[in-house]
């Protein structure tokens, strides 16, 4: 409650309605000039977004006007590549890693104008591959993860899967992973969520499944399908159970292919409910909305919608063409044992110069399942008999790298009876492509808008695999302790999530996904995905070398528990019951990858050779008592440091039900909230030598009142509440009032008329 109150009293000591509805207002010092500038829908834009200049012009001309001159002479644009607009100066918070979460928090954060954030990223700002990124059906059939936008990871050989090495392709540049995925958006089952409140009792915040999901509906800005659409393909859209508002916007595409219209009817001949899977309830079948804009049917990433759509903030600097390679630590610890990072090195490419800047609050980890253990590693964060080999001394010893989970998919392939159009002709056509996109340029409409969106989830019981999936706890984790060297705190925490996992297999949590692909063998061939989603196994990911750009160690360890098998074995079978229900029945011919006879060990041959990641890893900082194996708590803080956060997919404790997309979206906006929340106090910074980044200027008003007032004046570090504007004063004042109505009131009352900032 206090931390709640605490937020609504600084919501109205920033906010600018005291200056009118009609108008947006421009902040004074320090914090007044934090904007709430996702209370309205993201509307449209009406440019075409394919002008690659768009962008840039767009900060350039916006910063000719006296708001967009800025203290210190820092920058004129919030994205840069050169370094020497950042070297040496102080930022309240650095955030390494420019993806989905990293733009999210840093939207979020600078928000607040008294702040100051810097986000450092190795990959480029997207510019070069707009068309590649915004349009739908390039994520598909132009997919840049095996470019300079990918990190082209591969796993270690996978014993379990016939020592194979399987494809890693991370994204890489800003935005992430969002601005290159299929775009799902899903949420796992209410359990789910619930789970991670049960592996944390005790725990200062609270992680459950009311908590994620208010956070990703304030993500999101959901648009139902068109009714004759929903009807067509019996999309079950429900939208109460999505956010209205957001920055993200979810939509459906607007080109479906007419086979999609068997997808629904034939799951429900098989008992399966339609329904919108956002509810809390993913046991059923779907036609998905996507991070997709429905009016001019482009992506919607956290580059677009968290970045590009406000104006320039001169307290958010974004550089790119950078790879954060070390956490600086002051090399002393505080009385609870506790290491401050003090500063940020990174480097654009192996020889290239060593560059620094300095950290006066907290540094922010988004850079992935992979790159955030890999960062924490080698900076001394991680296990000591990992680092100590590599010439690492050792700052904290934690399990950071292990309890990596991820969705291990692989697929069956139909034919199709003549005339049912698939994805094969246009994805191997050019001249067809160079069609289809200049239809999309004229009226955003065609076949490359398609994105995929028929997906169903079944239950353990669904597909008759309970017992096959049932464990023996102390057995498996003995096994895997034998494969990974498994601490005693991880094999704990490992106990703990079994215990969950072995009571879904008798709930409604989906075990296994299953998704319509449209692009097979051949034109009259279509793919079938079998994910499975709640896997034994648990995997690692450690770094090789000292050297930042030296590959990672990834091992996912596929198939090391034998009941995983099961579980994909049964979603084998229930993909070849689907296709032999009508009407999809009726549009099949049968089955041609692996096959129909292939059955039993030729089956489990086919299913470790073909078996790949589905693009969902997590869990290798995970958020667990630090007993248990964690490596955050529930404040994302890293154990162990006093100023170092995780606000990505890594702290995701155990797998769901659902692609990561939504969810991170969500971690990252409540880790957002909890930042501000310990951070609100205005007070005075720690010493430092480097130069401080002033707040920026009042931001331009709206015709809605939503201005962005990002106050101007002194560094957001050295704020005080002389210079806060009306609006501040004017939220100081009520927490006054409710001070005097409540008991807890005296606290809040303290802490609202200025005692030591905390942070």
């Amino acid at each position: 409650m206090l931390h709640t109150l605490i937020l609504t009293l600084a919501a109205l000591s920033s906010s600018a309605p005291v200056l009118g509805l009609g108008q947006g207002g421009r902040g004074g010092a320090g914090r007044a000039g934090r904007s709430d500038s996702f209370v309205q829908p993201v509307q449209p834009v009406v440019r075409s977004p394919l002008d690659s200049n768009y962008h840039h012009q767009k900060r350039s001309t916006e910063n000719d006007s006296p708001w967009g001159n800025l203290p210190h002479n820092l920058l004129k644009r919030s994205i840069t590549s050169n370094v020497a607009d950042v070297v040496g100066k102080n930022f309240d918070f650095v955030i390494v890693g420019g993806g989905l979460a990293g733009l999210t928090a840093a939207s979020r954060l600078s928000e607040w104008s008294n702040f100051t954030v810097l986000v450092v990223e190795a990959g480029g700002d997207g510019s070069d591959v707009q068309l590649q990124m915004e349009v739908p059906g390039f994520s598909y059939m132009k997919g840049l993860t095996s470019t300079a936008y990918g990190w082209n990871f591969t796993t270690v050989n996978q014993t379990d899967c016939n020592n194979l090495v399987k494809r890693w392709p991370l994204a890489r540049g800003l935005g992430g992973s969002a601005a290159v995925n299929g775009m799902f958006w899903g949420r796992a089952s209410a359990e789910e969520y619930d789970s991670w409140a049960a592996l944390n009792p005790g725990g200062e915040q609270t992680w459950n499944w009311a908590e994620v999901d208010k956070y990703i509906k304030k993500s999101e800005n959901y648009v139902p399908p068109e009714p004759a659409q929903a009807a067509q393909f019996h999309i079950p859209g429900d939208a109460s159970a999505h956010g209205k508002g957001g920055p993200i916007q979810i939509g459906h595409t607007q080109y479906i292919y007419p086979i999609t219209e068997n997808w629904i009817p034939t799951w429900q001949a098989l008992g399966f409910t339609a329904k919108d899977l956002a509810d809390g309830d993913t046991h059923g079948v779907t036609i998905t909305p996507s991070t997709l804009n429905p009016v001019n049917q482009t992506r919607s990433d956290s580059l677009r919608s968290y970045i590009h759509a406000l104006p320039p903030r001169s307290n958010l600097v974004i550089l790119t063409g950078q790879q954060g390679t070390k956490l600086l630590f002051n090399g002393t610890k505080d009385s609870k044992g506790n290491a401050a990072a003090t500063g940020v090195e990174f480097q654009a490419a192996p020889g290239a110069p060593v560059y620094t800047v300095n950290v006066t609050k907290e540094v922010i980890l988004t850079s992935g399942t992979v790159g955030t253990p890999k960062l924490l590693q080698l900076s001394g964060v991680g296990p000591a008999n990992i680092l100590t080999p590599l010439g690492i001394t050792p700052i904290v010893d934690l399990p950071v790298g292990y309890n990596l989970q991820d969705h291990v998919a692989t697929n069956l392939q139909f034919n199709t009876v003549a005339g049912v159009e698939t994805w094969y002709n246009l994805a191997t056509t050019p001249a067809l492509q160079e069609e289809a996109l200049a239809i999309w340029k004229a009226n955003r409409t065609g076949p490359l808008t398609y994105v995929n969106e028929a997906t169903g989830y079944i239950t353990a019981t669904d597909a008759n695999v309970v017992a096959q999936a049932t464990i023996d706890i102390n057995a498996t984790i003995a096994a895997l302790t034998a494969k990974h060297s498994l601490p005693a705190n991880v094999q704990k925490g490992l106990a703990a999530q079994y215990a969950l996992q072995q009571k879904w297999l008798k709930t409604k949590v989906g075990q296994v996904e299953v998704i319509l692909h449209l692009w097979g063998a051949n034109a009259q061939n279509i793919v079938i995905q079998v994910a499975v989603q709640h896997g034994y196994t648990r995997g690692t990911a450690f770094i090789s070398s000292a050297d930042p750009f030296a590959a990672p160690l990834i091992d996912p360890a596929y198939f090391a528990v034998e009941a995983d098998l099961a579980l994909a074995h049964s979603g084998f079978e229930f993909v070849r019951k689907l296709a032999a229900t009508q009407p999809l029945a009726g549009v099949l011919t049968g089955e041609s990858t692996p096959g129909a006879n292939v059955t039993g060990d030729a089956l489990t041959a086919y299913i470790k050779n073909t078996a790949g990641t589905e693009f969902h890893p997590m869990g290798t900082a995970s958020m667990l008592p630090r007993d248990d194996g964690g490596v955050v708590d529930t404040n994302l803080i890293v154990y162990g440091t006093s100023n170092v956060r995780v606000l990505d997919s890594s702290i995701i404790p155990i797998e769901i039900s659902a692609h990561l997309m939504a969810t991170t979206y969500g971690i990252a906006e409540k880790g957002a909230d909890i930042i501000k929340g310990q951070h609100w106090a205005v007070g005075k910074a720690p010493a430092n030598n480097g130069t401080d980044v002033g707040g920026g200027n009042g931001g331009k008003g709206t015709g809605n009142g939503n201005g962005n007032g990002n106050g101007g004046g002194n560094s957001g570090t050295h704020s005080s509440a002389s210079g806060l504007s009306t609006g501040a004063r004017a939220g100081i004042a009520v927490g006054a009032i409710l001070g005097g109505l409540a008991i807890i009131g005296l606290a809040v009352r303290g802490l609202v008329l200025g005692f030591e900032h905390r942070g």
